[in-house]
């Protein structure tokens, strides 16, 4: 016998509503991690910016020692010119006799959204301070 035209069949498979549903949770939970992921990775590049901060600030204390006044030029100093993935390349900076200061800018090209942003060290104190475009994340990462 046939089948009657008010009977349903069981068929496998997902229907198109489930499929939606699903696709919205994994939209979800896309648009919370994706966000969270790339401030993991700003945080990890900015350490390379306090890395190369404490390498010169030593050898600043050194040249402190040796001159009695602060270098204005990284170049003097005898740890030469950090070599930066992800900052620009440090030439100059401010030196006195009590203090000196040093900035290093974000890269545009590999910053989140092309943004940049500017992390200033003052020595020897050592106060941090961020400006630029960006300067919300720069905010967020200081120790």
């Amino acid at each position: 016998m046939g089948h009657a035209f008010g009977r349903r069949r069981d068929r496998a498979g997902f229907t198109l509503i489930e499929l939606l549903v699903v696709v919205l949770i994994i939209g979800i939970l896309a648009a919370i991690a994706v966000p969270q992921y790339f401030k993991v990775v700003e945080k990890g590049r900015f350490s390379e910016a306090l890395s190369s901060f404490s390498t010169i600030k030593g050898a600043q204390e050194r040249y402190m020692l040796k001159n009695n006044t602060y270098a204005t030029n990284v170049s003097v100093l005898d740890v030469g010119t950090p070599a930066l993935r992800h900052y620009g390349t440090p030439t100059t900076m401010a030196g006195s006799a009590t203090t000196w200061s040093l900035a290093l800018v974000r890269n545009a090209a590999g910053a989140p959204g092309g943004s940049v942003y500017t992390i200033t060290y003052t020595g020897p104190a050592g106060d941090l301070a961020c400006s630029g475009s960006a300067s919300v994340l720069c905010d967020d990462m200081k120790p």
